[in-house]
């Protein structure tokens, strides 16, 4: 309100002394005289309103929610409220950032990537206070994690924004020139302990097939060795035993002029220089054999060592000299990792040559048995036509000497190149089976990420601006309030930095390929 001077007419504005008729019946004459008014305009003050002012009341935001979303859905969003309009929002800013990027796609392990896994564990613990689900797509990764032959996969533990958190506050520290080795240990132990657990069963199993093929191959060079050592000790009396028989058939019984008995003699004459040609195979075999031991002691010690930790000091010292800076460098902290494709390269370097000796034994000592197999002189020598003479006695004669040269070929040869051949078999098999030998021996350290993440898509007070025009006494106001209401709201979604999960691929299969047997 406000005060302004009125033009006013008034019946009275002034008076005046003045006199004026005033008869009576008894005194006609008679003039009276007063206070008269004069009337006029004068100014007057007056109260008229100068604006408009709206009288409003504060009304609770939280029941105008319960009253838009109803009590149940209403209290729900109340109590999400921090965790959607303050969390959530801080997750999608955070998304947007270059530190965000580094630490979720590069796995680099930096200051600023260690602040971005504090401030999202904090956000991923604001989410779990209400209940708000996080996602992730960890199955589209199954199949990579998933061993298919030839290939093993050995997983390690996910390297989740937790495991992040505690590998990166160590490297940071160190990074800034404060090395603590039993931090450093104690961070990365915590995770190789769960790791080694996970990866133990499939490493083993790559070298326990290592171990059998190693164990029979060693078995067949020790074949081999023995059925050379016979053949060599065994070629002494066997000559001397097949000339005299051979002396006695010829010269004594005088048999030697048919088709058939020369045609055998010769024919185990070549098969005894045969076997001849095969013992000296024992002085290439001896230098592998002595490392194939090696080599197994090598295997059982490594299989006990798959869970070895690597040393604090050795643990500094990587950081120190900057070579742990990203999630994928994990594997320097693993020693089986390291381990693993050097006892490769040990083992085909010790059993290359044997591959020698294959190639240079394999053909002879198999065709050398397949020639003793069925040699028998009734497999060569018709009855009806050379076992015909005059005198049975002679004939008899000719037939012991025969039997004793089929003996000695039982005797001296048979079993001896068997065992030689088929130890070459095998061991052949058994080599062109083994990943490390054959060149199909592969080992590579991977890092997989998949995604986690948050997506709101509930039923949420939307709110719309009203406004009205108030008019009174000539003046006017608009004013304008907000009034809620239920709405659905497109899902939105806002991602963690992705999970990391290290792992290692190794084709290194062993054993004899089901097409050799």
């Amino acid at each position: 309100m406000k005060t302004i001077k009125v033009p006013t007419w008034n019946k009275c504005k002034s008076r005046q002394w003045a006199a004026w008729n005033c008869p009576t019946l008894k005194k006609p004459l008679r003039t009276c005289k007063g206070w008269t008014c004069i009337p006029g305009w004068e100014k007057k003050s007056r109260q008229v309103p100068s604006s408009i002012t709206i009288l409003t009341k504060e009304v609770d935001l939280c029941d105008e929610i319960r009253r838009a979303l109803g009590k149940g859905l209403g209290d729900k969003f109340i109590k999400s409220a921090e965790a959607i309009c303050g969390c959530f929002t801080r997750l999608q800013n955070f998304a947007t950032t270059g530190s965000f990027t580094a630490m979720s796609i590069r796995g680099e392990m930096t200051t600023a990537t260690t602040k971005v896994a504090d401030d999202t564990l904090s956000i991923e613990k604001c989410f779990g206070k209400v209940s708000l689900p996080i996602l992730n797509n960890k199955v589209d990764v199954a199949n990579v994690l998933k061993s298919i032959a030839p290939w093993v996969i050995a997983q390690a533990k996910d390297i989740d924004l937790s495991v992040f958190q505690s590998l990166a506050r160590v490297v940071a520290a160190c990074q800034a020139g404060n090395f603590n080795a039993n931090s450093i240990g104690a961070a990365v132990n915590n995770y190789l302990t769960p790791s080694f657990q996970l990866m133990e069963p499939p490493i083993k199993s790559v070298l326990v097939q290592w171990d059998g093929a190693l164990t029979r191959i060693q078995e067949r060079v020790k074949d081999i060795n023995e059925a050379a050592n016979s053949l060599a000790s065994n070629y002494d009396i066997m000559r001397a035993e097949f000339d005299s028989s051979k002396q006695k058939i010829c010269e004594e019984l005088q048999r030697c002029d048919g088709q058939g008995v020369p045609r055998f003699l010769d024919r185990v004459d070549e098969v005894i220089e045969a076997a001849n040609r095969l013992w000296p195979v024992r002085g290439p075999l001896d230098v592998p054999s002595n490392q194939l031991g090696k080599r197994l002691a090598e295997m059982i010690q490594l299989r006990k060592d798959i869970k070895r930790y690597p040393e604090a000091a050795s643990l500094v010292s990587m950081i120190k000299q900057g070579k742990f800076k990203k999630i994928s460098d994990i594997f320097l902290f693993m020693p089986i990792v390291q381990r693993i494709p050097e006892l490769a390269k040990q083992i085909k370097t010790d059993l290359s040559p044997l591959q020698d000796i294959i190639k240079q034994y394999k053909q002879p000592s198999g065709e050398a048995q397949e020639n003793t197999w069925s040699l028998s002189w009734s497999n060569i020598i018709w009855p009806d036509t050379e076992l015909t003479s005059d005198s049975p006695e002679a004939d008899a004669a000719l037939i012991t000497e025969l039997n004793a040269v089929d003996e000695l070929v039982r005797n001296y040869l048979s079993s001896h190149l068997l065992a030689y051949s088929n130890g070459m078999v095998i061991m052949d098999a058994e080599l062109r089976g083994f990943s490390v030998v054959n060149g199909s021996f592969a080992m590579e350290t991977k890092v997989v990420t998949y995604n986690r993440w948050t997506t709101i898509s509930i039923d949420m007070p939307c709110s719309k601006k009203e406004t009205k025009v108030y008019r009174k006494s000539g003046f006017q106001k608009s004013f304008s309030w907000r009034t809620y209401f239920k709405c659905k709201v497109v899902p939105v979604t806002a991602y963690f930095p992705k999970t990391h999960v290290p792992y290692i691929r190794i084709r290194g299969g062993a054993g004899i390929d089901p097409n050799d047997q």
